[in-house]
């Protein structure tokens, strides 16, 4: 199962032009949770992001990795700008830099400070 962030922008302009901005309505919000679920997304949460170039964070799962392309085309197919990232916990991406970290270690002995790698 793969955890997901998408942040939706769902007003029309760019990002700075005043005026241009509309509210994001709810039937904007559960249209897209529909079409989402639709291409096997499941969502969790949905937050308003205020003060950036985003006006929805969508938080859920799908299983399958795919599915977070999919929720990126759906968005944009309705003239939504979005970026869709798959999260994981800050504890499990923890043990995974460790893990990393032991992986790239692995085999290697660390020099005394101050010398220097032959060429």
């Amino acid at each position: 199962m793969v955890q997901f962030v998408t942040l939706v922008q769902i007003r029309p302009g760019q990002a700075g032009e005043i005026g241009s901005h509309l509210t994001p309505h709810a039937a904007q919000w559960q249209h897209l949770k529909h079409q989402i679920q639709l291409v096997g997304g499941r969502v969790n949460q949905i937050w308003n992001v205020l003060g950036n170039d985003y006006d929805l964070l969508f938080m859920g799962e799908a299983d399958d990795p795919k599915t977070l392309h999919r929720i990126d085309a759906v968005c944009k197919s309705n003239g939504y700008m979005a970026k869709t990232h798959p999260a994981i916990e800050a504890e499990e991406y923890a043990r995974l830099v460790e893990d990393t970290a032991n992986v790239l270690g692995y085999g290697r002995q660390r020099r005394p400070g101050g010398v220097e790698r032959e060429a």
